[in-house]
């Protein structure tokens, strides 16, 4: 019986002690927004292209705008892609190329923006990035040949040529004189193109035409929001006197804020434009009720913001 009770403990005393404890399990960190830059190269032949990689590290579930194509001058962008690696890391990837002469060039510092706990738009910036382009010709290059002599060539002394070609080159500065004559004729004749409606009139008839397409119901939010950005710039271009076409929000809404009567316009326009560019760059879409609100708002800011007509005197 002693025997068999010390065969018991044992075999217990050896299973608990070969029961592995579990190591404590350790909460990781949040993840907090950063991005960096790097490419495959620190050198290029002229001609030839770059990769580019772009690595932003974010909290899970949460959209960015990528930089804009025009940032990347001298160099520029000849194709792009996106990886995910991880639901809290994407990868940007870019092809690069440089068309100018060889020298020490740089990638610049890029921005990348995202909304933060509050709804503000934040901005993050890359390192610039040293790139030096250089030319195939280098001086182990040897196998140049010489410029050939030159040849002379035996022009026929036939002087009736020459003159078909000037009666030719007659007739055509004939032609054009009158086709030009005629233009001007008809164009004295032409009715006078009128000029545009008031940027306020422009704007609100273009908001009810948007409005009466119902891109809202019918869930086509993407093409709703281009058309409200292109209306709101145009408006703000044209009220204001600034330039719209081909601009970023970020440089639309910095030369409004540059006068004081553009202010109130481009503290009232930026809500619009940036969730604007969530849909288009980070195809974040908003809520249906919100697009309407949106819509809205511009019909607020227009009236707004229309210019104040004085009061005529009266004639006695």
């Amino acid at each position: 019986m002693k025997l068999i009770a010390l065969a018991i403990g044992l075999a217990i005393g050896l299973g608990t002690g070969c029961r592995a404890k579990a190591p404590p399990e350790t909460p990781s960190a949040p993840v907090t927004w950063s991005v960096t830059a790097a490419t495959d190269v620190s050198e290029v032949q002229v001609g030839d292209d770059l990769h580019l990689t772009v690595t932003v590290e974010h909290p899970p579930g949460e959209d960015f705008i990528p930089p804009p194509e025009k940032d990347f001058e001298p160099f520029t962008v000849l194709e792009t892609g996106e990886e995910e690696v991880s639901p809290e890391e994407k990868e940007l990837h870019y092809r690069l190329a440089a068309y100018r002469l060889p020298g020490d060039l740089e990638i610049p510092a890029l921005t990348l923006r995202y909304r933060d706990g509050t709804g503000e738009m934040v901005s993050l910036e890359t390192e610039a990035i040293p790139v030096r382009l250089v030319t195939s010709l280098t001086p182990d290059v040897t196998e140049i040949h010489d410029i050939k002599d030159s040849v002379s060539l035996e022009v026929p002394r036939d002087w009736s040529l020459l003159w078909w070609i000037v009666g030719a080159l007659l007739l055509a500065v004939l032609r054009y004189i009158i086709r030009k004559k005629l233009r001007e004729r008809a164009q004295a004749k032409a009715t006078p193109i009128p000029p545009p409606p008031p940027p306020d009139v422009e704007a609100e008839a273009a908001l009810r035409r948007l409005l009466e397409k119902k891109l809202i119901e019918r869930g086509e939010l993407a093409l709703f929001y281009t058309e409200l950005t292109d209306i709101m710039k145009r408006y703000a271009g044209r009220r204001f006197g600034v330039p719209y076409l081909e601009r970023t929000t970020h440089e639309i809404l910095a030369d409004l804020r540059v006068e004081a009567p553009a202010r109130d316009c481009a503290d009232g326009l930026s809500p619009i434009l940036e969730t604007a560019d969530l849909v288009k760059f980070a195809k974040q879409m908003p809520a249906s009720d919100e697009a309407a609100n949106a819509l809205s708002k511009a019909r607020q800011l227009v009236h707004a913001t229309r210019p104040v007509l004085e009061p005529q005197e009266a004639t006695p």
